[in-house]
């Protein structure tokens, strides 16, 4: 199958082959290689992570209840945490 490199360098993968390979919205990355002519991509998810010394500072506030704070159980904090994961 036929795709047009543009001047930039992009590629539009097709839509069968996109589906074949699990690449879809939200997947923002691939890994690129190249191995004896031959161009690979795979999908990647990407990890956020916070720099140690901003997570520090985030526990110690997060244990300051201070004035328009909510409190959240452990379930409600989880469903919070997964549904701003997926962003």
């Amino acid at each position: 199958m036929l795709a047009k490199v543009t001047r930039g360098n992009q590629v539009t993968i097709p839509k069968e082959i996109a589906k074949k390979a699990h690449i879809r919205n939200g997947n923002d990355y691939v890994d690129v290689s190249y191995d004896h002519g031959v161009i690979c991509l795979k999908p990647v998810d990407i990890e956020y992570r916070i720099p140690e010394e901003n997570y520090r500072n985030l526990l110690k506030k997060a244990v300051v209840l201070e004035k328009g704070d909510v409190r959240l159980s452990a379930e409600e904090a989880k469903g919070f945490l997964r549904k701003i994961a997926k962003h």
